[in-house]
């Protein structure tokens, strides 16, 4: 047998049948309650969920009608063929001529004014511009 130490009992206050069916309707009430309460919990989410979303979407109701008219304009040129395409690659050193006789070379130097305070200029593209 083992010793046992002094002053404890040898079963706890209620420990019998009574004690056990007590500690099992209690256990099951409490399981029953936290239960209820994650339903309740869940349920609140839930409607609070719903409405954030009808809030969003009646907030964005316009915006939405106009990106739905605008799709539907753009589906209406493409099958229509009158859009511009804007759309093009790269190919070499081609060179950019924005302007009839200025170049990619000159930067466009040529359609540069003479300075107007009466000074010389200091840099070659400003004397190709006199």
């Amino acid at each position: 047998m083992k010793p046992r130490a002094q002053g404890t009992p040898l079963t706890t206050p209620g420990g019998g049948l009574v004690g056990r069916i007590l500690a099992t309707l209690v256990g099951a009430l409490l399981l029953l309650a936290a239960f209820m309460f994650s339903l309740v919990a869940l349920g609140v989410l839930v409607v609070g969920g719903l409405l954030v979303y009808a809030y969003l979407r009646w907030k964005t109701r316009h915006l939405r009608r106009h990106l739905a008219a605008q799709m539907q304009q753009a589906a209406n040129q493409r099958a229509h063929g009158d859009g511009v395409v804007i759309d093009g690659e790269v190919l070499g050193d081609a060179e950019y001529e924005g302007r009839p006789g200025s170049s990619a070379a000159t930067g466009g130097a040529a359609l540069l004014l003479p300075p107007t305070d009466g000074r010389p200029a200091d840099d070659a593209t400003a004397d190709r511009a006199r």
